[in-house]
């Protein structure tokens, strides 16, 4: 009977009369109520009369609809009706399925449906790709002659594209547990893998439709061709014809404007043929594509985590507020966008909206080949001048990148031959490309560099060419210092210059009541080189170009500086000044490369003694060329700290460079989130044996990669401590390098954590400890604590960690870290942050972890104060709310 009434409360006294008389039970029904009362249940009688009244409803429905029209968003809208259902009841949830359930078939016939009037819709998407055709129908080439048209389709060479980025998917788990990260990192495994442009919104997995794509790469790597590729295709169509029309927005553009704007107005600035239809576009946002190119190049890259949305067509808000918006989901939904960007920018894009991360690797020697043959149109030709640049290892090296690779055919075609002594770093190549240029803009031609200049009465003409020359440097570092790439007519009139031209593209671009011509440098590298250019060659102190008051310093500078101040070195090489000095005729300033290479030397000194990252210090010294220069360092202990940049062929050349510089043993190479590869470990072999630690954590290494770390092990004499950890490694790796440590018995401390190893692979290295090995840390294993002591009991010592019970070797490994933090540049700590704030950490009771996020807190909150940038204080000030909750 009390089963009968929890099951069902609405069942009275009299229907339990009925059932018990039914099994032959005769029952008073006071004597059912007061059995009843014992277990607190008691019968009521039904409201007849409703509660509430019809207005009552009303007025309690509006209050409900401006809740949910307040809120932020379709997602936001979503969340706050499920927020009001659960208040309700069951009941009125069950109306809800209902009649959520009726109108669910009209709207699926609806969608099968064609957009109203068929034929004008399909008349307008045919406009659309006629239009995108003839905007990607001709390669640019930075040289191309005024009226010259190249076809994209004849000249373009396929881009070796991978998809999946590693360090990208630890930043979407930021703030997680490790052992999520763990899982992450073995799904991106299967992932990374060579695909073509047309299956960048393909899904195989099955799951999750691929909605937004971040596409990385390098400077010059293809990023923007990749883009007019994907126009050519679909306007000629070919591919990516899933969608009825691609919106294509660069961000060069979106610097200009500098009010807020609806995302109407953005879309029509440069497709005002789709002004009468764009509605009928956006409503069926399943259909379109946006395309967002060149992340990097926006002045605002660093604002785009917002906390204001806009969710309409025609609302208006700042440019950062609508992209982020859009890339969110907040703003057509169910849109495709596709990013493009630099790496460096890619720490700012709220990555926990992307569905896929693409990185663009370049070209092989196959398609530095192919890029020859249709550069030239000449098979013999372009063999020959294949040859003279695949005799220079560095230049071939750098033909990986397609922008570079255009460089090196531009000066061989100019000059049938190198100007000089071969290039030996990258800033020769870009001043060989400048001189090839004004050669080839000066010569034969009734327009001399004399009439070039305004007030050329009777000045040499180099002193016109110099002046040229820096005010096109003066024009390109103020608007790199200020994060722009775009410029009008008006902002310096050195545009009208005919060699400038050279250098520069012109665009019309639509403004309200007017046209307006805008300028950018051919490429973004080429400007940098220029604002390089200028710094070096103006005679004014570098404390005054660099904006950093009477001192400066490399590290100092923002990380979308890199390589304006790799060129910066280059041109104060002494090789540069001398070439610059005696083809255009500009002074040495010998002052500017002294102090450069003081300060160049000082630094790295300084970064090699604390393990502080030295990447871009690196090619500065390769930029330098000089042996002389390497002698001054004066090294105790050779730390060398890459980590969480993904490297480039470019980036092993230069920390090669260095090592076969400095012969020292190398106390520490941190390899640690930089995607190496079997190949790249093959090619750092003699390096790795130079090692007494090495990090290699937080790159997915295969059997071929741990083959490699194996014959290092083996042959090394100096190796003592290893780093594995969330390297995706099980128990078959273990057991090689179980064999490769017996060989020299020399390896004291292995770190393993966060893998797949099991107590079967763990137990190979028990015979090895206490000696060699005096720990291994096997923390996120496949392995329990009780394992853990079966371990130990195998050893004399207790050299097995797979929990954080060992107080002391955990206080090491803080020191250890917080060393590490110090040292950092404020945008290199906030990346060691991600990883370190992790909350199950976070939550440890002991006092070493205490201890050690107490310091943390203090450098976090001392960084705060000097941080000059609002975006890193923002970041910061983040993770110091974590570690004081």
């Amino acid at each position: 009977m009390l089963r009968t009434v929890r099951v069902n409360p609405q069942t009275s006294t009299k229907d339990l009369q009925h059932d018990l008389a039914a099994d032959g039970v005769t029952v008073h029904r006071s004597t059912i109520q007061r059995t009843l009362h014992k277990e607190m249940l008691y019968e009521r009688v039904m409201q007849t009369k409703p509660f509430l009244r019809p207005h009552h409803k009303q007025s309690r429905l509006r209050d409900d609809r401006e809740e949910i029209q307040y809120e932020k968003g379709p997602r936001g809208r979503v969340r706050k009706v499920l927020d009001i259902l659960d208040c309700k009841g069951e009941e009125e949830a069950r109306i809800f399925m209902s009649v959520t359930q009726d109108l669910k078939e009209p709207i699926l016939k609806h969608a099968d449906q064609p957009p109203k009037q068929k034929t004008e819709y399909q008349k307008l998407i045919a406009k659309h790709k006629s239009v995108l055709k003839r905007r990607s129908e001709s390669m640019l080439y930075y040289n191309t002659r005024h009226g010259e048209k190249i076809p994209f389709s004849e000249h373009y060479v396929n881009l070796l594209i991978v998809k999946g980025h590693h360090s990208l998917e630890i930043k979407r788990h930021e703030l997680l547990t490790f052992g999520q990260q763990r899982i992450s990192l073995q799904q991106r495994a299967t992932e990374q893998r060579l695909i073509k442009p047309a299956q960048l919104f393909s899904n195989e997995t099955g799951t999750l439709p691929t909605k937004k794509i971040l596409v990385t790469g390098v400077a010059g790597i293809g990023k923007t061709v990749l883009v007019q590729k994907i126009l050519c295709d679909f306007s000629n169509g070919k591919e990516h014809q899933s969608f009825d029309f691609i919106i294509h927005l660069t961000f060069r553009d979106l610097n200009l404007v500098s009010k807020p704007v609806s995302l109407r107005e953005l879309i029509l600035r440069k497709n005002g043929h789709l002004s009468k239809h764009l509605d009928t576009i956006t409503e069926n946002d399943t259909k379109l594509l946006i395309i967002l190119d060149g992340f990097d190049e926006f002045k605002h890259y660093k604002g785009c985590e917002v906390d204001v949305f806009v969710t309409e067509l025609d609302e208006e808000g700042e440019v950062v507020e609508i992209l982020s918006s859009l890339m969110l989901g907040e703003l057509l939904p169910g849109a495709s966008v596709l990013v493009t960007s630099r790496p460096m920018a890619v720490g700012h894009i709220p990555v926990g909206s992307i569905d896929s991360f693409v990185i663009i690797t370049g070209f092989s020697t196959i398609e530095i080949r192919d890029f020859f043959q249709r550069f030239y149109q000449d098979e013999v030709l372009a063999s020959k001048m294949f040859d003279i640049v695949a005799a220079n290892e560095l230049m071939l090296t750098l033909c990986y990148i397609p922008a570079f690779c255009l460089i090196v055919c531009s000066i061989l075609k100019e000059n049938n031959c190198l100007a000089t002594a071969s290039p030996r770093t990258m800033t020769d190549i870009y001043v060989q490309y400048l001189l090839a240029l004004i050669k080839s803009h000066t010569q034969n031609r009734v327009e001399s560099l004399a009439s070039l200049a305004s007030d050329s009465s009777g000045v040499e003409h180099q002193e016109h060419l110099q002046k040229i020359l820096l005010r096109l440097g003066r024009l390109a570092h103020q608007k790199l210092m200020n994060q722009e790439t775009l410029f009008y007519s008006s902002d310096d009139d050195i545009v009208k210059c005919a060699l400038v031209s050279a250098f520069l593209d012109k665009t019309s671009v639509q403004e309200p009541g007017c046209t307006e011509d805008v300028y950018s440098f051919t490429h973004l590298t080429i400007q940098e080189f220029f604002a390089a250019l200028y710094s070096s060659m103006e005679d004014a102190r570098l404390s005054e170009t660099l904006s950093s008051g009477t001192e400066y310093s490399i590290q100092s500078l923002p990380g979308n500086l890199d390589l304006f101040t790799r060129f910066l070195s280059g041109l104060l090489s002494e090789r540069n000044q001398v070439l610059l000095s005696r083809t255009t005729g500009f002074r040495p300033q010998e002052d500017k490369m002294k102090s450069f290479r003081t300060r160049l030397m000082s630094d790295t000194q300084a970064l090699c003694e604390n393990g502080a990252y030295i990447l871009t210090h690196l090619h500065c010294v390769l930029e330098q060329q000089d042996v002389l220069l390497m002698q001054e360092l004066k090294l105790q202990h050779l730390r060398v700290n890459l980590s969480d940049v993904t490297l480039s062929t470019m980036d092993y050349n230069a920390v090669k460079h260095f090592l076969n510089e400095i012969q020292l043993t190398i106390s520490e190479l941190d390899l640690t989130g930089t995607n190496v590869t079997a190949e790249a470990l093959r090619e750092l072999k003699p390096y790795l044996l130079r090692c007494e630690k090495l990090w290699l954590g937080e790159n997915t290494l295969d059997m071929e990669a741990i083959k490699v770390v194996a014959e290092v092990v083996q042959a090394s004499d100096t190796l003592t401590e290893l780093g594995l950890g969330w390297t995706d490694i099980g128990d078959e790796e273990l057991f090689l390098l179980t064999e490769a440590i017996k060989v020299k018995n020399i390896l004291r401390e292995l770190w393993m954590e966060g893998n797949r190893v099991s107590f079967a692979g763990l137990s190979s290295l028990s015979a090895l400890t206490p000696s060699p090995l005096k720990r291994v840390v096997a923390i996120w294993n496949n392995i329990n604590d009780d394992e853990g002591v079966q371990l130990n009991n195998l050893c004399s010592g207790q050299c097995f960690s797979v929990s954080f019970t060992d107080d002391s070797m955990w206080e090491e490994w803080a020191k250890w870290v917080l060393q590490r933090c110090e040292v950092s540049s404020s945008e290199k700590l906030v990346t060691f942050l991600h990883k370190v704030c992790d909350i199950s950490i976070c939550s440890l009771k002991c006092s070493w972890a205490k201890t050690f996020y107490l310091s943390l807190t203090h450098l976090i909150r001392t960084r705060i104060e000097q941080c000059l940038e609002e975006d890193v204080q923002r970041k910061l000030q983040k993770f110091e709310d974590i570690l004081t909750l």
